[in-house]
């Protein structure tokens, strides 16, 4: 909607990527502790989708810096 108005999107992309790098951390810890020691091993693709997990508050801006966006976005600033 904002594209299509010639505004930037910037705000929504920002809370996007901080709810799904949240969740997805949240999501796999608990497949970690479902499957207990196999959580932890190499072999397993949990303990694959849990380190990528971990990296993705990071990647194209860490979770602070988009909240910071956001803000200044929201207050207009």
């Amino acid at each position: 909607e904002r594209v299509r108005r010639g505004e930037s999107p910037a705000p929504e992309v920002a809370m996007a990527k901080n709810f799904s790098a949240e969740v997805a951390m949240e999501v796999t810890y608990e497949a970690v502790q479902i499957l207990g020691g196999m959580g932890y091993m190499r072999e397993t693709r949990v303990e694959r989708l849990s380190r990528d997990a971990r990296l993705l508050p990071i990647g194209g801006g860490t979770t602070e810096v988009m909240n910071e966006l956001i803000a200044r976005f929201s207050l207009g600033l």
